[in-house]
């Protein structure tokens, strides 16, 4: 069986991937690049960056494995 970690990494992996392809408009621009972290009324800053969002995926991830784990004992 996979290990805790493993798994985490791939579903990680795979949230990453799937905002890439559909790219929100508060994280991406019009033309597909990351926004920046500001608060001006610009097409270019946004206060929810791509770079502050990850720990949060990354949390998301870990908690989805442990539910798992939890309806399966």
């Amino acid at each position: 069986m996979l290990s805790r970690k493993v798994i985490t990494l791939v579903i990680y992996l795979f949230i990453i991937a799937l905002v890439f392809a559909i790219q929100p408009h508060i994280m991406f621009a019009k033309d597909g690049n990351i926004k920046k972290f500001g608060n001006n009324n610009d097409e270019e800053t946004t206060l929810i960056p791509f770079f502050l969002i990850l720990p949060i995926f990354a949390i998301f991830a870990y908690l989805i494995i442990l539910v798992i784990e939890i309806i399966n004992t």
